[in-house]
């Protein structure tokens, strides 16, 4: 892939909400959350307690990109107290609209074990080029004038 940036660049996810997921509580509402994974990074969001299928959260996360590497794993769960996380459903986010545009808000739709739609995350992407490599070019600048 050809770039128009210097690596490594940072992906700023933020999950805003999860409107219409799969209700896996058959009493009360459940308490969802969502994990994002890209290469081994693994962030969690806090859980929405009693979220129910429309919960609304407002986390960012920092991932060092990987050039190449075009696609972020989403996974939402249910919180259970005394028996296993329910599995809602989980989505492939492809990456190519930020790396290019700098800039992404979509709804991704996700599906559960069985491959039936489940919902969608909606997340807001946004990339920057990392502080340290910000940091070492304002440095070179500086020392060459």
């Amino acid at each position: 892939m050809s770039s128009l940036y210097e690596w490594p660049l940072e992906l700023i996810p933020m999950v805003i909400l999860t409107p219409i997921l799969k209700d896996t509580e058959w009493i009360s509402k459940q308490d969802p959350y969502v994990c994002l994974e890209y290469t081994s990074s693994k962030f969690r969001t806090k859980t929405c307690t009693d979220g129910g299928k429309n919960p609304i959260f407002q986390e960012k996360f920092v991932f060092t990109l990987i050039e190449g590497l075009q696609e972020l794993n989403v996974m939402v769960w249910n919180s259970n107290i005394l028996s296993a996380d329910d599995f809602i459903g989980s989505g492939r986010i492809q990456l190519y609209k930020v790396l290019s545009q700098g800039y992404d808000d979509t709804a991704w739709p996700i599906q559960d074990r069985s491959g039936r739609y489940s919902g969608e995350v909606r997340l807001i992407l946004y990339h920057v080029i990392s502080l340290s490599l910000s940091l070492s070019l304002s440095v070179r600048a500086h020392l060459l004038t």
